[in-house]
Order: C-alpha cells, then structure tokens, then sequence
C-alpha cells in the first residue's frame, strides 16, 4: 500500500499541480500581505497600471492593460473610487475623453502596498538562491507571453528584463523602499 507521502510525491511532477499550489501559497501570502492596505492583488496591478508612466488612461484602456474585460474593470474602479483611491474625470489633454487617475491617497497606498507585495514576494521566493528566483520570474513571464492567445489576448513583445525588474513605485534601485515623501503618480 502507498502512503499519503508518496502520492503526493507523484504529484508534484506533474506541472499543473505545482503551478496551482504555487498559486495558492502566493496568494495567500499576498492577500495577507495586502490586507492592511485594504487592495486586492488585482486592485493593487489597476493602481501600479495607472500610475506607471503618467499616461491618461481610459477605463477601456486600462481593462485592455491589464487583461480584464470592461464589465469588471468598472467595477474595480468603482470600488477604488469609493475608497477614495482615484477619480474619474476628464482629460486634460482631450476633453471628450474621461480617465481615471490616482489621488494622493490612491499613491500613498499604492506605494506602500507594492512595498508589500514585493516583501511578500521575496519572502515566497526566499527558499531559492536569487538567480533561481530570477530564472523562474523570467520562465513565468516568457510562457505567460507565448500563451497570451490561450487567454484570449494577442502575444505582445517581451520586454526587456532590465525594464520589466525596474523597482516598484516608490522604490529605490536596489528595491527598498525609498524614503517617505509624496508618491509616484500623486
């Protein structure tokens, strides 16, 4: 007879359940990591998408950005709206167009929760050497581009490592976060 051990031995050389007990480790350390700050994950990438290079962004566009339909990404703006961690309103740039942007609380939140989800990120990857980590971020991220028609999105170019490793708002270049003061995107 096999012992529970050795069952689960079995399967963990199968992909598909390494990849979903991955998940559901990460997830839960991120979600825990994040509760503080009152985001979800899928919140806390709309906020860092908003704020990443101080482009107007349409609700559309920023659904399109992230890879969520437009249904939920009204609704996700909804509630950030409500919680006061941006606004709709219109371009300055075009007037017929609305955009969403981040108040000053939306960029002190979003500053200090990436400082958390890169904690909790380091410390899930802390039982790999660091060019582990890195290989395996960088794995992820060339099959997450390779099968971006499975997910009904169009293959975009990789960019490049360096760019897509830069710290997060609010960091430092070695990662750390950078001393307080007003927030990336405010």
């Amino acid at each position: 007879m096999t012992d529970d051990a050795e069952l689960s031995d079995l399967l963990t050389l199968r992909l598909g359940y390494l990849v979903k007990h991955a998940y559901l480790g990460l997830a839960a350390l991120m979600a825990q990591a994040l509760e503080p700050y009152g985001v979800h994950p899928r919140e806390l990438g709309v906020l860092s998408v908003i704020a990443a290079d101080g482009a107007e962004r349409s609700q559309n566009e920023l659904a399109s950005a992230v890879g969520m339909d437009r249904t939920t990404m009204v609704a996700v703006i909804d509630e950030l709206e409500s919680r006061g961690l941006v606004e709709r309103r219109r371009s300055a740039r075009d007037r017929r167009r609305n955009v969403v942007t981040l108040t000053d609380v939306g960029g002190t939140c979003l500053r200090d929760a990436e400082r958390a989800r890169a904690e909790a990120e380091s410390a899930y990857l802390a039982p790999l050497d660091p060019d582990a980590a890195r290989a395996l971020t960088e794995a992820l991220r060339v099959l997450y581009h390779a099968h971006a028609d499975l997910r009904g999105g169009h293959p975009h170019p990789l960019p490049d490592a360096k760019e897509a490793l830069r710290p997060a708002p609010g960091a430092t270049a070695n990662g750390s976060p950078a001393p307080a003061g007003p927030s990336a995107g405010s």
